[in-house]
């Protein structure tokens, strides 16, 4: 992130007497950054931000055993109280809080499900509601995702599951749910596989990529339903030029727990649920391909 300061204005030469008494304006009012785009495109952020981890991971709460951390990060005042941190000044305040309950035994995917997903839909609850504007939103969502990555670099390799297979973790054109996507994408790599992700500039490079690879899961993240027939295209695409003939296509987003019947008319094998089941259900889709064929 760019860090902004502030500049001070230099002062301007004080003006010749006025003859008669002038009585000033006052300045005008400065129009907030974070309203200075057109309406829609501040919709688009908010939407984006909203279902950065929404889109790919249904909130469940998980509870904690044999725990004794300060603030019980499943809880709203723990979320709340973590949000508060990743937006506040000081740089190390929130590594410093996640590093406490690990010390404590909280497990690491305990951190991903009840206190980073929530937080980050906080942060889009935020930006909706004009309490955080877009830069000091943007800073948070920042944080979370070295958060995020510093985690997942903390667990040794031998605590990690081996042969999951390939998978291919993206978004449609539009969407951009880039920190749930990191974030289901270290779930599948705690589960063993070997993972590629995008999003892409265009069509033709993912469909060059899935041409070269032999995935055995391609996933996608659905955060509405403005691109639909978009995906359907893709998964047909996919399934007629895939080197591996026989891949599985995921989904994951709120929008299929609503309209399960999506799943089976864009021509998916499954959708997933939340973060932590997905490199499951890759994992059945796999076998059962194989069975089959």
């Amino acid at each position: 992130m760019t860090d902004w300061d502030d500049h001070p204005i230099a002062a301007i030469a004080d003006a010749e007497p006025a003859t008669l008494p002038v009585t000033p304006l006052p300045p005008p009012i400065p129009e907030p950054l974070w309203r200075a785009r057109p309406r829609v495109q501040t919709s688009a952020i908010a939407l984006s931000l909203r279902t950065l981890t929404h889109s790919r991971i249904k909130l469940h709460a998980i509870p904690f055993s044999n725990m004794s951390a300060p603030v019980d990060p499943g809880t709203p005042f723990g979320v709340q109280h973590f949000t508060l941190l990743v937006l506040g000044h000081d740089e190390t305040a929130a590594f410093d809080y996640v590093e406490s309950l690990i010390a404590q035994g909280t497990a690491t995917e305990l951190i991903f499900l009840n206190l980073l997903a929530p937080a980050a839909q906080r942060l889009g609850e935020m930006w909706e509601h004009d309490s955080a504007d877009f830069l000091n939103v943007t800073l948070g969502v920042s944080r979370l995702q070295r958060i995020l990555r510093h985690l997942g670099e903390s667990v040794a390799d031998d605590h990690r599951a081996s042969g999951g297979g390939t998978v291919l973790l993206t978004t449609l054109d539009g969407e951009q749910h880039s920190f749930g996507l990191t974030m289901v994408a270290e779930f599948f790599r705690r589960d063993g596989w070997d993972i590629w992700t995008g999003p892409f500039n265009t069509r033709r490079e993912m469909m060059s990529l899935v041409q070269e690879r032999m995935f055995d899961v391609v996933g996608f993240s659905v955060g509405g339903d403005r691109h639909l027939d978009q995906l359907k295209r893709y998964v047909q695409d996919i399934r007629r030029d895939s080197r591996n003939r026989d891949v599985a296509i995921l989904l994951g987003g709120p929008l299929l727990l609503l309209r399960p019947e999506l799943i089976r008319s864009i021509g998916a094998d499954g959708y997933a649920v939340d973060g932590a089941t997905a490199p499951r259900l890759a994992r059945a889709l796999v076998h059962a391909a194989r069975n089959k064929s």
